[in-house]
């Protein structure tokens, strides 16, 4: 029996026990993916930018933390167009996952990739001549036609073929015996940002470039450049085809992003007490003693740190929800452990609940709350949850099936 489980039978906490029971492995910390508010945030997100709209969900980074094959199985049930990667590797995960839905990977391959790629059927995108070149070679050694999607750097600057030169690259491209150009793209710099000064310039630069290949009577079946922020705000953006990601998932961009449909979280993150310790008035807490309790003091030892992605950042200035109630982190987060202070209430034991991320009673803890307080974005608080953090999936309220470490089990 594991030390966890065996300080749940002896807080003799019934409840505690019966929801251990359900998957031993997640009596430390573990996330639960609710895939009905998943599909929810999908047909939203379709209401609001119209049926002849496609939709591409990026669920690169293991679907922002939420599962990429669950995510994506989810998703295609509810008819979502293409599923966005940003590697080989995830490419093939969600391929082997049983999707069934077209994959376009975003960021630049390598050329050692190219076979792999060509054999497996993915969508490419591309900004560079001798990459095109070389998958064509390629696709057409294996007689085959290879779609890929042209990336615009409109002012991102990071990947893409600059505004300016655009058109004729895609005229390249498309000469290509084994290449079909089925995409064209750019990505917003600051979409998010409450002034949208810049957006709407990238957007003037790509609109441009769309019109100069109508002028050369080169069209593209799908145009995209709309991400979470832009989908919401600017509604220019969406061309034909959408590409959001965090809205999916039920969150916001940035709090000057307009809440224009409303999305509901999807993942909870969730540990447990895992011991309650006493200290004396004047003595320290954690790593380097950078809290010492002002008063005699009881302090709950919970089951998760850094090491399964709940940031060091929160040391001292993060709370967490137990039995409905906030409580402070006192000391640094430990790569395994996070301390709180529950002085003044007794009821606490060990093998309570503790939320991270998610609702207790009428206490709520976001995943961008979490994102102030550590200095970084909402995109990172997600993406951080580490694969040894289980993913317990929900549907209609109940857990219907565990992804760890060891495996993916059906309960």
């Amino acid at each position: 029996m594991s030390t966890v489980t065996s300080q749940i039978l002896y807080s003799a906490d019934i409840e505690a026990v019966t929801k251990l029971k359900n998957n031993l492995k997640n009596g430390r910390a573990w996330v639960e993916i609710d895939l009905d508010r998943l599909k929810e945030n999908f047909r939203k997100v379709k209401e609001w930018v119209g049926p002849d709209k496609r939709i591409l969900v990026a669920v690169k980074a293991d679907a922002y933390g939420h599962s990429s094959v669950a995510v994506s199985k989810a998703l295609a049930v509810e008819g979502v167009s293409v599923l966005g990667v940003a590697s080989l590797e995830e490419a093939i995960e969600i391929k082997r996952g049983g999707a069934g839905v077209p994959v376009l990977i975003l960021s630049p391959s390598s050329f050692i990739e190219i076979p792999e790629i060509v054999t497996e059927g993915f969508t490419s995108t591309v900004s560079n001549i001798e990459y095109a070149r070389r998958l064509s070679g390629v696709a057409g050694a294996m007689d085959r036609k290879m779609k890929v999607h042209i990336e615009v750097d409109t002012g991102m600057g990071r990947t893409g073929v600059n505004y300016s030169g655009a058109a004729d690259f895609i005229q390249q491209v498309c000469e290509l015996d084994s290449i079909q150009v089925e995409g064209i793209f750019t990505h917003f710099a600051s979409a998010e940002a409450s002034d949208k000064t810049f957006a709407l310039e990238q957007l003037k630069r790509f609109t441009q470039v769309l019109e100069d290949l109508r002028s050369r009577s080169v069209e593209i079946p799908m145009v995209h450049a709309a991400n979470s922020a832009s989908l919401l705000d600017l509604r220019e953006s969406h061309f034909n085809m959408v590409r959001p990601g965090l809205v999916i998932y039920g969150m916001y961009p940035s709090k000057w992003v307009k809440r224009q449909i409303d999305v509901r979280p999807v993942m909870t993150f969730k540990a447990r007490v895992a011991h309650l310790n006493s200290i004396r008035r004047g003595e320290t807490v954690s790593y380097g003693r950078t809290y010492t309790a002002p008063k005699d003091s009881t302090v709950a030892v919970v089951s998760v740190g850094y090491g399964d992605g709940y940031s060091r950042a929160l040391s001292n200035k993060g709370e967490v929800l137990i039995r409905g109630k906030r409580f402070n982190i006192v000391g640094v987060v430990c790569m395994d452990l996070t301390m709180v202070d529950v002085t003044g209430h007794p009821e606490i034991r060990v093998g309570d609940e503790v939320v991270l991320i998610g609702r207790s009673g009428e206490e709520e803890i976001s995943a961008d709350e979490l994102a102030r307080l550590s200095g970084t974005i909402t995109y990172d608080v997600t993406c951080s949850v580490g694969p040894r953090v289980p993913r317990v999936f929900i549907k209609q309220g109940k857990a219907v099936r565990v992804k760890s470490l060891v495996g993916v089990e059906e309960l």
